[in-house]
């Protein structure tokens, strides 16, 4: 097998700006198909709003994102991004398993 297999999650010079304050600078990085990642450091430091932004629940302002080889929240039009409507996030995002932290899917019930 020659070439190089489309990574599952691809980041380049993703940029991530709120209230003026840049939570991510320039992130780079690319999982292949069966790797596991682990995203690891401090409160604050960006890691859920990496994950946000994977799955375009956050916007990116600068860098691209692709998940199995598509852009993720955008179609490009020559060196244009244009914004994809909802129903097409939503279709990309159906890939896309996410568990948020603290999430209680039946708040009234435990693992017990």
């Amino acid at each position: 097998m020659t070439g190089t297999a489309t990574p599952s999650v691809a980041a380049y010079q993703v940029i991530k700006r709120f209230h003026g304050n840049e939570i991510l600078k320039g992130v780079d990085m690319t999982v292949q198909r069966g790797e596991v990642v682990c995203l690891i450091g401090p409160s604050g430091s960006g890691k859920s709003t990496f994950l946000r932004c994977i799955n375009h629940l956050e916007k990116i302002d600068g860098g691209a994102l692709y998940v199995d080889g598509e852009l993720m929240g955008y179609r490009q039009y020559g060196e244009k991004l244009i914004e994809l409507n909802e129903t097409e996030i939503a279709r990309r995002r159906a890939g896309i398993g996410m568990v948020f932290q603290r999430f209680n899917l039946f708040s009234h019930m435990t693992a017990l």
